[in-house]
């Protein structure tokens, strides 16, 4: 059963008019942060799946869905102003972070510059090796995705070209069809003579893509709350010796396998809600 959830846009004080969803719910504030050609709606599936338990707030992040494609570098750092912006303005005083790729650096950053406004983090499909261990061949793979992203087309003629596109590229390989289809009915303007055209900017997700190579461990080591690293357990990404080393950069990590590939949100909501529910019920949270 879908839980029914309202959406608005704000006007932040920097300019941004940021579009997001919202859930409301019983107890502590939440927020899900996407990852890179994402969208704040894509968290409706882990929304019903955790109740009303949490309220629950899923903005679209810069460059993305229907917020602005403002001007800008679409650091981790910037994107983390915007969030402390959009939290004032809506009231939040302190919230869970749960964060996937582009939403984890945010919120592994945010949960460093301002540790008095984040109870918990949660990282989904945990955190990238390159923000971690720059090697040079991490540097290679960055610049190659974000010049991949740059290619992206710029409209497709009809709702079957746009899935025939994203079903064989990272990052929707796994994506189950009810993903794809959800992303195609949520994440593009549908023209009335059937074509697509993306709602994220694909150069904007390109320069955020970049920073995947940007040092994050010293900003791991001013986080204060409780850290949750989700592994995807079916994915290659990061093994479970990888997550369990760079688990230790925070003083307080933990890591929890959850089945899926990559976007654990779409691939196992429920399972992915339980993890969390349960990290934050263990670490005293709620």
């Amino acid at each position: 059963m879908r839980r029914h959830f309202r959406q608005d846009t704000v006007k932040l004080s920097n300019g941004l008019a940021v579009h997001y969803h919202e859930w409301a719910g019983q107890g502590p504030n939440l927020i899900f942060l996407h990852p890179s050609l994402g969208y704040g709606r894509m968290f409706e599936f882990m929304a019903d799946a955790m109740g009303d338990r949490f309220h629950v707030h899923a903005p679209d992040q810069r460059g993305h869905g229907r917020t602005d494609k403002a001007a800008g570098d679409y650091s981790a750092q910037e994107y983390t102003e915007d969030l402390a912006i959009f939290m004032q303005k809506l009231g939040i005083d302190r919230a869970i972070l749960v964060g996937h790729s582009l939403g984890g650096r945010v919120a592994q950053v945010f949960a460093a510059r301002y540790p008095q406004r984040v109870s918990a983090l949660a990282l989904i499909a945990g955190p990238h090796l390159s923000n971690f261990y720059g090697t040079r061949e991490s540097a290679q793979s960055v610049l190659e995705g974000a010049c991949s992203t740059i290619s992206h087309p710029d409209e497709f003629k009809s709702k079957e070209e746009a899935y025939a596109f994203m079903r064989p590229r990272k990052p929707f390989t796994h994506d189950p069809d009810a993903a794809l289809h959800h992303r195609i009915e949520h994440n593009y303007v549908h023209i009335g003579d059937g074509r697509l055209i993306p709602r994220y900017d694909k150069i904007r997700v390109a320069q955020g893509l970049a920073h995947l190579s940007y040092n994050l461990r010293p900003y791991a080591a001013r986080v204060e709350c409780p850290v949750l690293i989700m592994r995807a357990s079916l994915g290659a990404a990061l093994s479970r010796e990888q997550a369990d080393e760079i688990a230790r950069f925070w003083r307080n990590a933990q890591v929890v396998d959850v089945e899926g590939h990559y976007a654990l949100q779409f691939e196992n909501p429920a399972g992915t809600a339980k993890a969390i529910t349960r990290f934050l019920s263990d670490t005293g949270v709620i």
